[in-house]
């Protein structure tokens, strides 16, 4: 059966390509197609998390022909421990809003700006509005940073973000939001992410933004490539997901 692979991060660069077509044996399952991409290519998988159809799964997930299955690095949404609670959800160019009427999800190289966010979440039924926007730092680890190349899996990125916009309504109830990540290479002080939480009063928007935030920060895939006075690398990520 044909299978689309699809590589990001440090395994684009690894493995030359992007994406392939790939033949392999009726009812294999990830672990499967690793090993034949890891003879292929001469690299190693292990410590990645996999995603088929754009939602992470397990390496022992049996595939169905014509699936996509990507190979994920750690992914790099954010420094800190991971939350102790998390629902699982589920990336280079702008992708456009989710459809949910209540929920703005977007991947975009545009810069971020607040006012937009103001105009989808300032309504009046909504007594509150939580904002949150991260920027690229400088020093970091006390080094100087010239830039940080972002990369995310678009399409898999806005399923996350509905996600945990879902997620966040379970515990807050009514809620707008707003999510945003850029992607293509920002200089210190520009806005990496920017998330907006309205709610009919305060605290709930206010918990409700900081639970988006750690979830994101774990399961969004979007990764770091760091240019600092030390050279170019791939900042450290997290596997909130089984791995290879």
């Amino acid at each position: 059966m044909q299978l689309n692979v699809v590589f990001f991060a440090r395994l684009k660069r690894e493995t030359g390509v992007e994406h392939l077509s790939l033949e392999v044996a009726e009812g294999s399952d990830v672990r499967a197609v690793a090993e034949l991409v890891e003879a292929r290519f001469g690299i190693s998988l292990r410590g990645c998390m996999v995603a088929v159809n754009e939602n992470y799964a397990s390496p022992d997930t049996v595939l169905s022909p014509g699936a996509e299955v990507a190979f994920l690095p750690p992914v790099a949404g954010g420094s800190g421990e991971p939350p102790t609670e998390t629902r699982s959800a589920g990336a280079q160019a702008n992708d456009g809003p989710a459809d949910d009427a209540q929920t703005h999800c977007e991947v975009t190289a545009a810069p971020l700006r607040l006012e937009t966010a103001d105009a989808f979440l300032v309504k009046p039924e909504y007594g509150a509005q939580a904002y949150f926007v991260g920027t690229v730092r400088s020093p970091n680890k006390g080094r100087t940073v010239e830039f940080i190349a972002y990369e995310g899996y678009a399409p898999m990125a806005r399923r996350v973000m509905q996600g945990a916009a879902d997620a966040a309504r379970e515990q807050h109830g009514e809620l707008r939001v707003y999510l945003q990540h850029r992607v293509g290479r920002l200089l210190p002080g520009e806005a990496s992410i920017l998330i907006g939480v309205a709610s009919p009063h305060r605290r709930a928007a206010l918990e409700a933004c900081d639970f988006i935030i750690e979830h994101l920060k774990v399961h969004v895939p979007v990764w770091k490539h760091e240019a600092d006075e030390d050279g170019q690398h791939w900042v450290d990520g997290q596997t909130a997901h089984e791995t290879l």
